[in-house]
């Protein structure tokens, strides 16, 4: 029994040292394992504080994401005010740097820095010009709301005073530029160049999309030369142009161009100026660039037109007018001769404008001139 006791007791004791011997070669092989051991050999670790300096693992190794730094901030920034800066540029050149209830904005020119909105009166005449600057008042307080740029150019046909607001700055002439055609068919039947009663055969090649009615007329169709320009006159037809700038040739057309004053005119750009508009009108009133025949009849091709809710919606029913009016993107322009007690000439040109502003304005500006061109 003792023996057998005795044994036990020495069999638990061997059995403790063997389980305390384990939980050491267990602890030691976590240890050896954190240390990069493996049953005595040396294994790949995955620390992440650990840095691998062994230029040979370049390649290998994975470098942190560094978060931005000032530099890369500055880059940012100035891209996104960059973008910004170009957006409001190109919004503002639409509207040729002028936006509604805000002063115009022109960026720098070589020659002159900064140019505000200009306002010149071409005489002196106390009574002419003290009517004039409240015209332009008037005139400023309706464009001043708006978007776009509106020139405006007035000639006293009694006095010959004459004034504008922008009226020496380009527009885009859209179907002004009809004006001259008209006027050098004219000037070549009277230098026996081109019967204007002889009939045109249309082609297919004549016809021009847009304004007027001989688009819709078959090849073939027949019309005389002065119902061209009539066309020309009261719908504007750019089928009619087309054949009219075909018959003469350009180098007619921009003669009389010349001989109408129109000295700051391109009509391969198709740009005038309101002051040019209105010099045209100027002389062929006068009688400088067709006889009174056809001076008459080109400007009764300008009366009663299917375009009358411009210069005209802004007069009086009983006042007539000759005038021509011309529409593109942006663009609506009117001009001609208001045969008041008082006759004169007011072109209207804009551009960068909001069309139904532009539709609004532009006879509200006739009733302006008229009003006060006929007072006193």
């Amino acid at each position: 029994m003792f023996f057998f006791g005795k044994a036990n007791r020495n069999k638990n004791k061997l059995k403790k040292q063997i389980d305390i011997k384990s939980d050491s070669e267990a602890d030691d092989s976590e240890e050896s394992k954190s240390q990069g051991f493996k049953k005595g050999k040396p294994v790949k670790v995955k620390d992440p504080d650990f840095k691998d300096l062994n230029p040979q693992n370049k390649k290998k190794r994975r470098e942190p994401k560094k978060e931005w730094g000032t530099k890369e901030r500055i880059i940012v920034m100035t891209a996104l005010f960059v973008t910004a800066g170009l957006s409001a540029i190109f919004a503002l050149h639409s509207r040729s740097w002028k936006l509604a209830n805000a002063p115009r904005v022109q960026p720098p020119d070589i020659s002159v820095p900064f140019v505000s909105e200009e306002t010149i009166v071409l005489d002196s005449r106390k009574k002419d010009k003290q009517k004039a600057d409240e015209i332009i008042s008037e005139i400023k307080k309706i464009t001043k709301r708006l978007n776009g740029v509106y020139g405006v150019y007035v000639i006293n046909l009694k006095s010959g005073f004459s004034f504008g607001v922008n009226h020496t700055e380009e527009f885009q002439a859209a179907s002004l530029m009809k004006l001259p055609v008209m006027a050098a068919m004219y000037l070549e039947s009277e230098q026996g160049r081109l019967s204007l009663d002889e009939k045109y055969t249309l082609a297919q090649s004549d016809k021009t999309g847009g304004s007027g009615s001989l688009v819709g007329r078959p090849v073939g169709y027949q019309i005389t030369y002065r119902n061209l320009i009539s066309a020309m006159g009261k719908q504007s037809d750019n089928t009619a142009y087309t054949i009219g700038i075909k018959t003469i040739g350009i180098t007619k057309i921009k003669e009389m161009i010349t001989k109408s004053g129109m000295k700051n005119t391109n009509f391969d750009k198709n740009m005038t100026t309101p002051e040019d508009v209105g010099i045209f009108f100027e002389n062929l009133w006068k009688g400088n660039i067709l006889n009174k025949k056809n001076k008459e009849e080109m400007l009764s091709f300008l009366t009663d037109t299917i375009y009358e809710a411009w210069i005209p919606a802004g007069l009086p029913e009983d006042i007539k007018s000759s005038h021509k009016y011309g529409r593109e993107v942006h663009v609506v322009n009117d001009a001609g001769i208001v045969y008041a007690n008082t006759p004169y000439i007011v072109v209207i040109m804009s551009k960068g404008i909001v069309d139904r502003e532009a539709d609004t304005a532009i006879p509200e500006i006739s009733r302006v001139v008229y009003e006060m061109m006929s007072n006193g």
